[in-house]
C-alpha cells in the first residue's frame, strides 16, 4: 500500500489482509497505530504468529499467523473496537516504520531538518517523538538511499545494453571517470540516451533544427540534465535525446 503523508492507506485492517513477511506485517500494524492515534502493544509473538493487543485493555485484538498454503501472514483475527483515549506516544512508530514513511521526502530534498520532521507528524498525527529518536530515524533513511544509489548506479550498464537490445539503432554511452579509474576505482561521470525513434521522428517530422536545455540536480547525486530539442512547423519543442553530465562545458 502507498505511503502517503496521512498514511490514508491504513487507517483500516480487514480479517484476510495478507503480508509477504511478518517485517511487512509489523509495519503496516505500525501505521495502524499511528494514523488512528491508537496505542498497541504485542501480547504474543515469535517467528510465525504476532498478536497485537490495546494498550489500555479495549477489546481490540488483531492476530496475524502463517498461512500454510501460500506461507504468506494473514490477519485471522480481528477485533477493532477502541473505547481509548487517543495515543500521543506511540510505541508501534518505531524507528523502522518511520524512516519508510519519511524516505521518500528526505529523497526529494536532503535539508529536510529534523525539527520539521518532528513538526510534520505533530501536525498530521498528534506524535511526540524525540529529537534524539528522529535523529536515528533519519540516519536509517540515508543508509538506505546511499545503498540504493549505489545498487542503482551498478545497473547502468546493465540498463544500457538493455536499451541497445530492445530498441536497435538507439545510442547509449556512458563514461566513467578517468582519475577514479587511477586508483583502481570505478565512478560514473555522465551518460547520453538517443532513442532510435526519437532520431527517426526528427529526421522524418521535425524542422532541421537542434536545440538545447538543461537544468541542475539538486538531489543526493548532483550534476546538470541536458535535452536535446527539436521543433515542428508550429514550433513546438520536442525532446530528442538526454545526457547527465558532471558540467555545462564545450565537450559535454
Amino acid at each position: 500500500m502507498e505511503i502517503n503523508e496521512k498514511l490514508d492507506n491504513f487507517l483500516v485492517l480487514e480479517k484476510g489482509m495478507s503480508f509477504k513477511d511478518l517485517d511487512e506485517a509489523k509495519r503496516v500494524m505500525g501505521y495502524y497505530a499511528v494514523s488512528n492515534k491508537k496505542g498497541l502493544r504485542v501480547d504474543h509473538g515469535n517467528n510465525i504468529r504476532l498478536r497485537y493487543k490495546c494498550d489500555v485493555g479495549c477489546l481490540f485484538v488483531c492476530l496475524i499467523s502463517v498461512h500454510n498454503k501460500d506461507q504468506r501472514f494473514k490477519i485471522k483475527t480481528l477485533e477493532l473496537k477502541h473505547n481509548c483515549q487517543p495515543a500521543f506516544k506511540n510505541r508501534r512508530a518505531t524507528q523502522q516504520a518511520l524512516a519508510h514513511y519519511f524516505k521518500k521526502n528526505v529523497q526529494n530534498n536532503h535539508k529536510y531538518k529534523l525539527k520539521d520532521m518532528r513538526r510534520d507528524l505533530d501536525d498530521q498525527f498528534k506524535l511526540n517523538i524525540s529529537a534524539s529518536k528522529m535523529k536515528k530515524v533519519k540516519r536509517i533513511v540515508l543508509e538506505k538511499l546511499d545503498g540504493s544509489y549505489i545498487d542503482d548506479f551498478n545497473r547502468l550498464e546493465a540498463y544500457a545494453q538493455e536499451l541497445r537490445d530492445s530498441n536497435p539503432g538507439t545510442d547509449v554511452m556512458i563514461n566513467i571517470s578517468k582519475k577514479a579509474l587511477e586508483q583502481g576505482k570505478r565512478r560514473f561521470l555522465r551518460m547520453y540516451v538517443c532513442f532510435q525513434a526519437l532520431k527517426s521522428g526528427w529526421r522524418g517530422g521535425l524542422r532541421p533544427f537542434i536545440g538545447l536545455d538543461g537544468t541542475f540536480l539538486k538531489g543526493k547525486c548532483r550534476g546538470i540534465l541536458l535535452v536535446v530539442l527539436g521543433q515542428d512547423s508550429m514550433k513546438h519543442f520536442y525532446p530528442l535525446a538526454w545526457a547527465v553530465v558532471d558540467r555545462e562545458t564545450s565537450r559535454t
